[in-house]
C-alpha cells in the first residue's frame, strides 16, 4: 500500500470517537452539549468534522468521559493535519512532472539521504522535497538560481542531474561545523596540500579534507550522475562557507589532482558568488584560463617543466620517476601534463597513471 493509499484510508474525524463514546454510554449528541454546556450545532458540527475541537472543548469532554484533553487535542490536531495532507496531494502530483529529468533511481541506489528506493511516484516526490529543502519541486533555491544559465557544449547535459549531485554536496557538508571561511588562509595552505601530491588524491584525502576544513572549505568527492559531465564546482555555501566538489570523470587521479587546485584557484581568485562549475569539453574562458594556470603551476611551475622538457627529446621511465622524485610529485601527474601537451602520446606510459 503507497503512502497515499494509507493517507486516504486512515483521515478520521475526531467526531467519529465522539460519536463511539455517545453510543458506549448511551447518550445523544444532546445530553453532550447539556453536559458540557456547548450548543447542540456546535456540538453536531463537531461530530462531522466541520468544526474543530478547541483547547477549551477538548478540557470538556475530559470531565464528561474522563479521557484526557491531550488526547482529544491530539486527535484534532493529527485530523487537521490529513486534511491539509489530502489537500497537498494534487501539489505533489503536479510535482510528478519534474521526475522525467531526475536520477532518482541511481540517487537511491547510493542511499542518498532522503531518497529511499521506491517506485511510487508520490513518494518520491515527497522523498525529494525532503532533498532539496522545498515545499514544491518547482520552488526555487539559491543554488538552483545560480545554475539556472549553466550550459554545456554536449547536448546530453542534464542540468537537473547536475543539480542533485551538487545538493548532496551541500547536505554533505552540512553535517560538519566549519571555522570561517579564509582566503588568506587557503592561499598558504594550497601549498600544504600540493606537498601531498606525490600519492594519489584517494590515498590523500582524508589528509585534504582536514586542511580544507582548516581553511572555512568542505570538500566532497562523490561519482557524477548520468549526463552531468561534471569534473568539479566551487562555491561559496554563505558567506562564511565554501565547497569544493570533484567528481570521478575520467576515472584518472592526475585530471582529480588538477581539478582540485583549478577548483580553489576560483576560491581564491574569483568572484565570491557564482558557482563554478567546470564540465569536460567546454570552451574555456578567461577565468577557467586563469584557474589551470594556477592548477598547472602549483603541481608543476612552467619553468621547471619547461626545462624538463627542453632537457628530453625521448622519455622513458627512469627519466620520468627521477623528476617525479625529485619534484615530489605523483609519476601519473607528469604523464598527465605531457600527454595534454602532446609531448608524448595518449598510449605512452599509461602504467604510471593510478587509474580509480
Amino acid at each position: 500500500m503507497s503512502k497515499l493509499d494509507k493517507l486516504n484510508e486512515y483521515v478520521i474525524a475526531p467526531g467519529e470517537t465522539i460519536l463511539e463514546l455517545l453510543e458506549t454510554n448511551c447518550m445523544t449528541q444532546l445530553d453532550l452539549a447539556n453536559k458540557t454546556g456547548i450548543n447542540k450545532k456546535t456540538i453536531n458540527e463537531i461530530i462531522k468534522g466541520k468544526a474543530p475541537i478547541t483547547t477549551s472543548t477538548a478540557l470538556k469532554l475530559e470531565y464528561v468521559f474522563n479521557i484526557p484533553a491531550s488526547f482529544w487535542n491530539n486527535l484534532e490536531s493529527n485530523y487537521r493535519e490529513s486534511l491539509e495532507r489530502k489537500k497537498d496531494v494534487q501539489s505533489i502530483k503536479e510535482d510528478e512532472k519534474f521526475l522525467i529529468n531526475i536520477p532518482y533511481t541511481e540517487m537511491a541506489k547510493r542511499n542518498w539521504d532522503y531518497i529511499e528506493k521506491t517506485r511510487d511516484s508520490y513518494e518520491k516526490v515527497i522523498n525529494l522535497r525532503k532533498f532539496f529543502s522545498v515545499a514544491s519541486l518547482g520552488f526555487d533555491t539559491e543554488l538552483k538560481k545560480k545554475l539556472a544559465f549553466r550550459k554545456s557544449n554536449n547536448e546530453n547535459f542534464s542540468y537537473e542531474s547536475l543539480y542533485c549531485w551538487l545538493r548532496y554536496g551541500e547536505i554533505q557538508s552540512n553535517k560538519e561545523e566549519y571555522p570561517k571561511f579564509n582566503i588568506e588562509k587557503l592561499k598558504i595552505q594550497a601549498n600544504e596540500i600540493r606537498k601531498l601530491a606525490n600519492k594519489s588524491f584517494l590515498e590523500q584525502y582524508d589528509n585534504i579534507k582536514k586542511i580544507l576544513k582548516e581553511c572555512g572549505v568542505a570538500l566532497i568527492f562523490e561519482s557524477h550522475l548520468p549526463n552531468t559531465y561534471v569534473n568539479g564546482v566551487s562555491y561559496k555555501l554563505t558567506c562564511d562557507k565554501a565547497i569544493i566538489m570533484l567528481s570521478d570523470r575520467g576515472k584518472k587521479d592526475d585530471i582529480l589532482w588538477f581539478t582540485l587546485f583549478h577548483e580553489i584557484a576560483h576560491l581564491i581568485k574569483h568572484s565570491k558568488k557564482e558557482v563554478f562549475v567546470d564540465l569536460e569539453n567546454d570552451d574555456a574562458n578567461d577565468i577557467e584560463l586563469e584557474a589551470d594556470e594556477y592548477a598547472r603551476n602549483i603541481l608543476i611551475s612552467d619553468d621547471i617543466y619547461n626545462t624538463f622538457i627542453k632537457n628530453n627529446v625521448l622519455y622513458n621511465e627512469t627519466i620520468i620517476k627521477d623528476f617525479s622524485k625529485k619534484n615530489n610529485i605523483s609519476t601519473g601527474i607528469i604523464i598527465g601534463r605531457l600527454q595534454k601537451d602532446k609531448i608524448i602520446g595518449w598510449n605512452q606510459f599509461n602504467n604510471l597513471i593510478t587509474r580509480l
